[in-house]
């Protein structure tokens, strides 16, 4: 389950690029907070507790404990933008809520087991690898498993499949496939296509030089009867 992580949080009174760029020299990540008891708030925090924070077992769904001008609120980071290239955080959103309202949120869906299927040549085929779920915020699994052993090829296990702790509802479909075991596919390269195809289309020029006259001779008869 989700564990509170402490994050310190410095409100901010200006707004723009030029401020975050000021902000992010200076080893901070400019964001927003608002939500459940807090209404739309500029701050910025450390981004190297930022990372930390968001790099617990429990990842992206981690339960913060933001302190924001002396009042601390839970909060979720959401709406986290990354430079394209080097992945630092560029903004961030922290929404805060409530300890008694459920939230939603994707968990990280884990196999676990070895399929005999793979061994008759069969591959996994993971569909799905997150399950959106809504759960008390104190109470988010870090991750779901799901056990592949003793699947054959063509077999298929869903979301209905996951085994759910109590007070947890899924959101999803639980029809929706996580994981199947399937037969791998043959695939013929364009030349060996190309090649057939010619191949056909040879014969089918020398049927008709064996037998030029076979449509005359047809329309001949038909012309005899008449």
């Amino acid at each position: 389950m989700s564990k509170q992580v402490a994050l310190a949080a410095q409100a901010r009174g200006g707004s723009g690029k030029g401020e975050a760029r000021s902000l992010r020299r200076q080893g901070r990540v400019p964001a927003i907070a608002y939500g459940t008891g807090l209404s739309s708030t500029p701050i910025s925090v450390d981004a190297r507790e930022l990372y930390h924070v968001l790099h617990t077992d429990a990842g992206a769904n981690a339960v913060i404990r933001l302190s924001v001008s002396g009042d601390t609120h839970l909060a979720l980071a959401r709406e986290i933008s990354r430079h394209p290239v080097r992945r630092d955080i560029l903004h961030v959103d922290f929404v805060t809520v409530s300890r008694d309202v459920k939230v939603t949120v994707d968990v990280p869906i884990h196999l676990t087991g070895e399929a005999p299927g793979v061994d008759e040549g069969g591959i996994v085929s993971q569909e799905l690898h997150t399950a959106q779920i809504e759960v008390l915020p104190l109470e988010v699994p870090d991750e779901f498993t799901l056990d592949i052993g003793g699947m054959q090829i063509g077999d298929v296990k869903r979301l209905a499949d996951l085994e759910l702790p109590a007070g947890v509802e899924l959101v999803d479909d639980p029809e929706r496939p996580v994981v199947s075991i399937i037969t791998p596919q043959l695939e013929i390269e364009p030349e060996e296509g190309a090649e057939a195809a010619e191949a056909e289309a040879e014969g089918a020029t020398a049927e008709e030089a064996e037998d030029p006259a076979g449509d005359e001779a047809g329309g001949q008869g038909a012309g005899d009867g008449s």
